[in-house]
């Protein structure tokens, strides 16, 4: 699935932003559970485990983790210019598990 960048609001110069991968609405329902707790991202070769919060099922289908953004930040990905997140590819690996890849 192509998921996108999300942070928590206008970057901080101080790189202390929230940053996470935006999953949308309909990728949740597809590929996601609503009896997981939390999901294991894989990420060059590291598992991350990501809380799922409660709203990822109404109103925020994100996934947020300091790990990802340090990832995201060493790839080059963040910061990016408003209103143009990076895309990335989440790939289901089994239940609960997915890899993250540029």
């Amino acid at each position: 699935m192509l998921v996108s960048g999300w942070k928590s609001g206008p970057f901080d110069r101080r790189q202390r932003d929230v940053l996470g991968i935006r999953v949308g609405r309909e990728f949740a329902r597809r590929f996601f559970e609503k009896d997981w707790q939390f999901v294991l991202v894989e990420v060059e070769g590291e598992t991350i485990p990501i809380k799922i919060t409660k709203t990822f099922w109404t109103t925020c289908p994100e996934l947020r983790s300091p790990t990802i953004g340090s990832w995201m930040r060493k790839k080059g990905l963040a910061p990016w210019p408003e209103g143009k997140p990076p895309e990335m590819r989440l790939t289901p690996m089994g239940r609960n598990s997915f890899r993250l890849e540029v």
